[in-house]
């Protein structure tokens, strides 16, 4: 590694920390003014609401990376290049070929710090933040050691088994209580949601009742009943790839498929979140032909614009493709791989343009 190497990285990391600075400041803005509608249900208010922004901050920044260095690196290039500093290091014997090293290394270097804090801190921090915001709004309180999450709904007690590994798949149990405060009847569902006019829509129900004549059993293949309890109770119990870090989602997708459930979303995600953190230096090097060709002689302003309209289209496309694979059935590594495929070669075309244009 050589001085401007160094020198690169530096002007690059300098650039991109004002970019995540003011990206921060407004994902927190645009997080909290979310919540608004939910300050004053239970214990949920402004500082609860400020701490939960917060908490989403890691997770929401996270998937804005590839855009925050794009922008960063457009803006350190480009103000090294307005200052003919890349002009001086073309000339004084260091190829286009080097240049291009140096600045794809400072992307690799950003990429580790962004997996470093996306794949170990925002999963647990966005899970938490969950659990905190359900926990304030609707003073539910966690029983014991049994697993799950322990809920009471006027006479009845209900268990909602988180949906893990090494567990059932979110098998629900309501203990419903007479009016002495005996067991009057025990319900197990295998799944259960919550539908738009809070209805629990169970699946798979037995019920055991206990009454004067004795014990009796019923089962139900599909059963609605009306519910006092919020849909976000609920969501507490899905596991989301958010919530989980690269090797976590890798052995969730390996216990899906041994259980013979679809696990194509995750094989998305997975896919999708590892071409994300490798589109980084992509990024970083996609700034640098702008910067030595036309966008040489324009502002901040222009350069953030280009950073900011590139990097939508770039976010836009995977999200679009995303919903498509759902609709259409596509494979997922097809879904998680064509954008950075696409971006690479879009690079390389933009370095032959360069290449003749000096």
């Amino acid at each position: 590694m050589k001085l401007f190497d160094l020198y690169i990285f530096k002007n690059i990391l300098q650039s991109v920390l004002v970019v995540l600075f003011i990206f921060l400041a407004l994902l927190g803005f645009i997080e909290f003014i979310a919540q608004a509608d939910d300050i004053g249900i239970g214990n949920y208010g402004l500082n609860q609401a400020i701490q939960y922004s917060l908490l989403k901050l890691p997770s929401a920044i996270f998937q804005l990376m590839p855009i925050i260095i794009l922008i960063g690196s457009l803006l350190a290039l480009g103000d090294m290049s307005k200052n003919s500093e890349l002009l001086v290091l073309l000339t004084s014997g260091v190829s286009l070929q080097r240049m291009c090293v140096s600045v794809f290394f400072s992307g690799m270097v950003l990429c580790f710090l962004t997996a470093s804090i996306g794949e170990y801190i925002s999963p647990k921090m966005e899970r938490y933040a969950d659990q905190y915001r359900t926990i304030n709004k609707y003073q539910y309180s966690r029983l014991g050691n049994a697993g799950g999450i322990w809920l009471r709904e006027g006479d009845k007690i209900i268990n909602i088994n988180l949906l893990k590994e090494n567990k059932s798949f979110g098998n629900v149990s309501i203990y419903q209580l007479a009016g002495n405060n005996k067991l009057s009847k025990i319900s197990r569902a295998s799944s259960a949601g919550i539908d738009d006019y809070n209805q629990w829509i169970l699946s798979n129900l037995s019920e055991t009742v206990f009454n004067s004549d004795g014990i009796t059993d019923d089962y139900s293949r599909y059963k609605i009943e009306k519910t006092k309890l919020n849909r976000d109770l609920v969501n507490l119990t899905i596991v989301k790839s958010e919530d989980l870090n690269i090797v976590e989602l890798y052995r969730f997708i390996n216990y899906l498929d041994s259980n013979d459930l679809d696990s194509s979303p995750y094989r998305m995600v997975f896919h999708s979140r590892i071409a994300s953190l490798l589109a980084i230096p992509i990024m970083c090097l996609f700034a640098l032909p702008f910067s030595l060709g036309f966008l040489r002689k324009k502002g901040i302003g222009y350069r953030i614009i280009l950073g900011v309209m590139i990097g939508l289209l770039y976010f836009l496309l995977q999200q679009t493709l995303a919903e498509s694979a759902v609709v259409y059935n596509l494979e997922p590594f097809l879904v998680g791989w064509l954008p950075i495929l696409l971006l690479i070669i879009l690079v390389f075309s933009l370095f032959r343009v360069i290449k003749q244009y000096n």
